[in-house]
């Protein structure tokens, strides 16, 4: 069978949620494939050196294409026009306006349809002359139904890939139950992969690797203790909610010391987090370093005393599976798709209320039993979530299903 995959995502050097999941997924999957299927990995760019070896039935197809946007729908569907696979997979929910009739794509989460103020509003050119033009088209084209803006992207992608799709992969039963209320799909065109973790990486034996932690934490004017976030600094992971925890538990004498951790670039709502450390004068205890290398993250997840997600939206949550892994009990939000990825691993949360947030922190701060039991709990419950599993899942998916 010739099985298609847009890996462009998989393929980028900064990766967040998606980018992994495609690439952690691809990696575990291809193996499985090498005495049975032809697969193409269609690309942007020349493949980067962190594919390494795979078997000899995978292919690398760089697509070129000029402009910076609209590679899936024009340039990948040109591919599909004229040289189709049987199958294409699409692992994020941007698929192309010409795709074979077996195409599946991964829909993560709708946010986008239920909290559209935790998503951009601006068009996705900027504000030059080119942006406003093609946001007129668009207006005129959809009957003023869509925009140029990030969060129309958003929906108007999602309804072409429900239609164009014979199967909807989603990565967790809370978004599956979403996608079939919101937009009245058969369920049996619904299926769950769980992300995974790479226990390779993140490994709970690192916690023990003192001279290395020092060594990244002094990289990065850092000391113990801290507690750490990883994702964009954004309104949808709740960044000013938990600075506002921070700064309640920074009044604490026990806690004149503690410092907090943002991993990851700024998104929607990031001045306002960044103007609020200035207000607050927590600019020297609280450290924003954007994104960090792959191999230091284990590392900085495994000196944190508490790792935080009170997200107002997430899908899945891969972050705070990674910090269990690394041996870091974990505080989330208590909504969405958090509860069900934590089980009862990690102190839940009511993310609109920071003074809960706070109150979360300081127990496991203030209790080393209750510390240890997160980190045994949260240990336990990484071993659910393996990329093996989920590229298993995905296998009997595109060969029984589509």
């Amino acid at each position: 069978m010739r099985i298609g995959i847009d890996a462009s995502r998989a393929n980028l050097g900064v990766k967040t949620g998606t980018e992994w999941y495609a690439f952690n997924l691809l990696k575990a999957w291809l193996p499985l494939t090498a005495s049975r299927d032809q697969v193409v990995l269609y690309l942007k760019a020349e493949p980067l050196a962190e594919w390494g070896r795979l078997p000899k039935n995978v292919e690398f197809r760089v697509l070129r294409w000029w402009p910076k946007i609209m590679w899936t729908q024009l340039r990948l569907a040109w591919e599909m026009l004229f040289h189709p696979p049987e199958i294409l997979f699409v692992p994020a929910h941007t698929v192309p306006m010409i795709c074979p009739r077996k195409t599946i794509t991964t829909l993560h989460d709708i946010g986008f349809e239920h909290a559209q103020e935790l998503y951009s509003q601006q068009n996705l050119l900027g504000q030059g002359i080119g942006s406003r033009i093609l946001n007129f088209l668009i207006r005129v084209l959809t009957l003023g139904k869509y925009s140029a803006t990030e969060f129309d992207y958003h929906r108007f992608s999602a309804r072409l890939a429900l239609k164009k799709c014979s199967v909807i992969l989603t990565v967790s039963e809370y978004s599956k139950q979403d996608i079939i209320k919101t937009y009245g799909l058969d369920p049996s065109r619904v299926e769950v992969i769980p992300n995974g973790v790479d226990t390779q990486i993140f490994k709970p034996e690192i916690r023990h690797e003192s001279a290395k932690i020092e060594e990244i934490l002094k990289k990065f004017g850092l000391q113990k203790p801290y507690l750490m976030t990883l994702g964009r600094i954004e309104k949808k992971k709740n960044s000013l909610g938990l600075l506002a925890a921070f700064r309640e538990l920074r009044a604490k004498p026990e806690n004149q010391k503690l410092k907090l951790l943002f991993v990851g670039p700024a998104g929607l709502g990031g001045e306002e987090v960044f103007q609020q450390i200035k207000n607050w004068n927590l600019a020297d205890s609280v450290i924003c370093p954007g994104w960090v290398k792959p191999t230091e993250l284990p590392y900085l997840l495994a000196g944190a005393e508490v790792f935080a997600l009170p997200s107002f939206f997430e899908g899945f949550g891969i972050p705070i599976l990674e910090a269990m892994a690394c041996g870091t009990p974990v505080v989330c939000s208590n909504s969405t798709a958090l509860p069900e990825v934590a089980g009862s691993a990690a102190f839940l949360v009511n993310p609109y209320k920071s003074g809960e947030i706070a109150q979360a922190i300081q127990k496991i701060l203030a209790d080393p039993k209750l510390a240890d039991a997160y980190r045994t709990a949260g240990w336990q419950r990484v071993k659910a979530f393996t990329w093996q599993r989920s590229a298993e899942l995905f296998d009997r998916i595109i060969h029984f299903k589509v």
